[in-house]
């Protein structure tokens, strides 16, 4: 699939999935972790990684929504039943949307994200913004990205981190001065699937099955 087609399906999906049933999550989530399995890659590493984030989610509502306290013994320090109840659904929607990102977005190599990106942003070339500007400064960044994390720029002058390095005085010679744009073909199937997600979503909020 187009990876333009992968990065519009992701908005779509992240503009719907707060306002999905329990049930229709559910599907959303197993449809997701099978992508992430297909494409040989761990399915709950993203989930791992924001698992902290995910907690604090949780508990922040826990602490803030008034209700009825879980334990007797901590009194005014304990968390709300209805607040964890709370948390714990906008913490089920940040899983799902973040097996969404894994399964779309994050399984893109650099180069097909910029091509997405800049497929994207074609039709402002309508209204004058120069999208090969803007493209060919998306791809320097990530190319600079991609090697500040592989070590190849500066390192041997013993700065360390990649702030350091970012704010190095000396020199920007290790900076990219090129980056190739390559274009992916547009089939037909790239435009249908996303159209067929947001008649889908249509049908769903017209027939009540998002909230």
């Amino acid at each position: 699939m187009h990876p333009g087609s992968k990065i519009l399906i992701y908005v779509l999906a992240a503009l719907v999935i707060p306002g999905l049933s329990f049930f229709l999550l559910t599907i959303c989530a197993v449809g997701a972790l099978a992508s992430i399995v297909w494409q040989g890659r761990r399915p709950l590493r993203l989930i791992w990684r924001t698992r902290w984030l995910i907690l604090v989610l949780v508990l922040g509502y826990g602490f803030s929504v008034p209700g009825e306290g879980v334990s007797m013994f901590l009194g005014e320090w304990a968390p709300t039943r209805q607040g964890l109840a709370l948390g714990a659904e906008r913490a089920l929607h940040l899983t799902v949307l973040l097996l969404w990102l894994d399964a779309l977005v994050l399984s893109l190599s650099s180069e097909q994200l910029l091509s997405g990106l800049h497929a994207l942003m074609r039709p402002l070339a309508g209204v004058g913004v120069d999208t090969g500007r803007i493209a060919l400064r998306l791809a320097l960044t990530l190319k600079a990205i991609e090697r500040l994390e592989r070590g190849e720029d500066r390192a041997d002058q013993g700065l360390s981190g990649n702030l350091g390095r970012l704010f190095d005085p000396v020199s920007y010679e290790w900076m990219p001065a090129q980056a190739v744009l390559r274009h992916y073909p547009l089939r037909g199937r790239d435009v249908l699937v996303p159209l067929l997600l947001l008649a889908g979503f249509g049908v769903l909020a017209w027939s009540g099955g998002w909230r």
